[in-house]
């Protein structure tokens, strides 16, 4: 009993190897331009406010028809595509299992999926959601982490290509206003800022 709990803990304690440390796309796109072109509307929501903009994932010539290109724009991994009809798409550039690159996926064109070259899942590319068996591949080690990791969809933006640019559409204060709250929790733990400690 206790060797096989042992041997079950060790196979999950490896799989953590696989999940990524960081992610860099941005060092092999090597894209140098201005990261944001035009700002949309904002749009008032429940909760934090919203500042969608067209953000520059690279120029339209890095992406060849059958070709792909990741970066890191506005804090946000994006992989885009071209089709064989020109067509651009984007999606994550990360996978939903573990985080790890979606970059040299496969397209199928017919089905509009890409299939992660890590475990074998394919997404679609139309909403993100899980097309067929999540993490098939490899044999044991993807059943293994299909088993931990729950499937879930991946995120897919609005893709255009405008000024020689192909751009998705993000909210760029996403990450702020995220860490908004938590870096006031951290560095203002005692509530001065707001008056609450006094």
């Amino acid at each position: 009993m206790f060797t096989r709990s042992a041997v079950v803990l060790a196979i999950a304690a490896s799989a953590t190897a696989f999940a990524p440390s960081g992610f860099t796309p941005a060092l092999r796109s090597g894209f140098q331009g201005a990261a944001v072109s035009a700002p949309v509307a904002s749009k008032a929501m429940t909760g934090p406010t919203m500042a969608e903009a067209w953000v520059r994932v690279c120029p339209s010539e890095k992406i060849p028809v059958g070709g792909q290109a990741d970066n890191l724009v506005a804090g946000t991994a994006v992989l885009a595509g071209r089709y064989s009809n020109g067509a651009v798409w984007a999606i994550s550039a990360k996978n939903s299992a573990t985080g790890t690159e979606m970059f040299g996926a496969k397209i199928d064109e017919g089905q509009q999926t890409i299939k992660d070259p890590q475990w074998g899942t394919q997404y679609s590319l139309k909403d993100g959601s899980v097309v067929g068996k999540w993490c098939p591949s490899p044999p044991v080690l993807g059943a293994l982490i299909g088993t931990l990791f729950p499937p879930e969809p991946v995120w897919v933006p609005k893709v255009r290509e405008q000024g020689g640019f192909v751009e998705v559409l993000l909210d760029v204060d996403a990450k702020t206003e995220f860490e908004k709250k938590y870096w006031k929790g951290i560095l203002d733990a005692q509530g001065k800022a707001d008056g609450g400690y006094y």
